[in-house]
């Protein structure tokens, strides 16, 4: 089988696997990309990211919010391969919409991450979602709530999509059987990770009401001047994955602040928390509450709801034979059974299917 691969992110072409990466974000010519490799038939792989010249690379990210240019590199050679993959509709409309008016041999495979346009259930972009959706063979989504969106704005996916739940890289994302707690100016801490989309104000709010002595609150991936001044709130931009790792692992616990939508969003991030043994206070959403069992994984709290988060920080900094318990068991629970290879034997059974359908 032969699969070319559009992934909606930049990814690193290198000679040799690169010991500062995931390998969603890099591709080594010649070896089995990203979670193909767990294939029991792996396949050839190309791979074609967003890479584009800067103008327009900022053109499509934040104003039309998808990409012509990496659909324009893949078009003529769609024909060479038995499926093209495209992960998230950003990296799909155009070829679907190509697909549309000129027909091609080869199957096109949508990992519908945003549930097309974020869920969108009016407008233009609705309407040329739904036209555009009609030339895909195969839909994977990893938010089962998804499915009543597509019940009633496009049922003509249903019987060709498949909810395949999210798995992390359980090998990089390993837990080590004894971390020290690392201390921020003396001080132990819990750690928020995002770059995009977290609940920053309720995460904030929620953690001056919790009012914990000798506990700061470290953000990690977005820097905002107006948290500057609040005692005991750390802010760090963007740090390497590595490093990441070993903030996340020297912390007490994390915290997930999610708004609720309809679409698929903050799985990595709690997943890769979990497997390093983290107990994650994280909100009920959608997107979430496939992933994990409240009390035994994870402890939830209501979105958007900081008295509720207030309370849950308390509960879980108090309570450390709690905190060990949740962590030991997310760490079980993401290495034996929501993993990549878990997430891999299921997608290769699907692509076999719409490959012999």
């Amino acid at each position: 089988m032969r699969v070319l691969f559009l992934p909606n992110w930049k990814i690193e072409y290198c000679d040799e696997v690169p010991g500062d990466k995931q390998p969603p974000d890099y591709y080594v010519e010649g070896e089995d990309y990203w979670f193909f490799r767990y294939f029991k038939n792996p396949p050839q792989v190309d791979v074609i990211d967003i890479h584009s010249f800067p103008w327009l690379e900022h053109f499509e990210k934040n104003v039309i919010r998808f990409y012509i240019w990496q659909a324009l590199r893949a078009i003529p050679r769609l024909s060479k391969y038995d499926l093209v993959v495209s992960h998230g509709m950003q990296s799909g409309v155009v070829i679907s919409l190509w697909r549309r008016i000129f027909k091609s041999s080869s199957k096109h495979i949508v990992f519908d991450i945003g549930a097309f346009n974020s869920a969108a259930e009016s407008g233009v972009a609705l309407k040329l979602m739904q036209y555009a959706s009609k030339s895909i063979d195969g839909i994977i989504y990893h938010t089962s709530k998804q499915k009543d969106y597509y019940r009633e704005f496009f049922p003509w996916v249903l019987p060709k999509s498949k909810f395949i739940k999210f798995g992390t890289d359980s090998v990089f994302f390993q837990r080590k059987e004894t971390v020290d707690f690392n201390s921020l100016e003396g001080k132990q801490y819990c750690v928020c990770v995002g770059y995009n989309k977290r609940d920053w104000d309720v995460a904030v709010k929620a953690f001056r009401l919790a009012s914990q002595e000798g506990l700061i609150l470290l953000m990690i991936g977005h820097v905002d001047d107006q948290y500057d001044q609040i005692p005991n709130i750390r802010q760090i931009p963007f740090i390497p994955v590595k490093d990441l790792i070993s903030y996340i692992e020297a912390a007490k616990f994390s915290i997930l602040p999610l708004k609720s939508f309809n679409y698929s969003y903050g799985q990595m991030t709690l997943l890769q928390q979990m497997a390093l043994g983290k107990c994650v206070i994280a909100s009920r959403v959608p997107s979430l509450v496939d992933y994990a069992t409240e009390g035994e994984t994870v402890v939830f709290y209501e979105p958007e709801n900081p008295d509720d988060l207030a309370e849950k920080i308390r509960m879980v900094n108090s309570d450390s034979d709690y905190r060990d318990k949740i962590g030991k068991n997310a760490s079980s629970y993401v290495m034996n059974i929501c993993n990549e290879k878990t997430m891999a034997e299921e997608i290769e059974a699907y692509l076999n299917h719409i490959i012999e359908s």
